[in-house]
């Protein structure tokens, strides 16, 4: 089975994470996407993340019309601050066959080499980075050392500038995030009133 993981905040998820998804999906012929939350993101340990239970429910109710999309607990139940190399090696316990790859944006591979044990990732998983037109991926490329490079597969991306803290502002001031995340997330965040509280 062709597995990818994608994890991140996802708070909350909208449109960029989802069509980047799908084109890694178009561009590795994948089978599954499982996008996983973190309990705690090491490079965010300071910032204050809405409820677990919210944010799976927002990326449920976002993936549930696209079969290939599965949303996992697997970090949040962990707990403490969530590594990819963690759930990487669990992953590669449940699906020993699997082969497996892991969708970044290129922003994510710029810092790749400060993750933990970023070796092991690419050796465990192909690296799927979504590259908007005009970025100079080789340019990022050069700074990492060949055992990552030569895993990376740029996934060209069709550019939506659109970001979770964008998206969490507009709430805050009252407004509009339509047609920037699917309508079933919007509906979820206005009946829960998320993102009203300052930062």
């Amino acid at each position: 089975m062709r597995l990818a993981l994608f994890g991140g905040t996802f708070d909350p998820v909208h449109y960029g994470h989802l069509r980047l998804a799908e084109e890694a999906c178009e561009a590795a012929n994948l089978e599954r996407v499982l996008f996983i939350p973190a309990h705690t993101s090491p490079f965010r340990t300071a910032e204050r993340l809405s409820a677990h239970a919210h944010r799976l429910q927002i990326l449920r109710l976002a993936v549930q019309d696209n079969p290939r999309f599965e949303v996992s607990d697997l970090e949040i139940q962990r707990g403490g601050v969530s590594y990819t190399i963690d759930t990487v090696r669990t992953l590669r316990q449940h699906y020993p066959n699997a082969e497996l790859f892991l969708i970044l944006g290129a922003d994510a591979l710029q810092g790749f080499t400060a993750w933990r044990e970023p070796d092991a990732i690419a050796q465990e998983c192909r690296l799927l980075v979504g590259v908007r037109p005009h970025y100079d991926l080789q340019a990022t490329l050069e700074q990492l050392p060949e055992s990552i490079r030569r895993r990376v597969q740029p996934v060209p991306m069709t550019p939506l500038g659109v970001s979770a803290s964008d998206l969490r502002q507009r709430v805050r001031q009252g407004r509009s995030i339509r047609y920037l995340t699917p309508p079933n997330v919007i509906e979820y965040i206005q009946q829960h009133r998320l993102y009203l509280e300052p930062e």
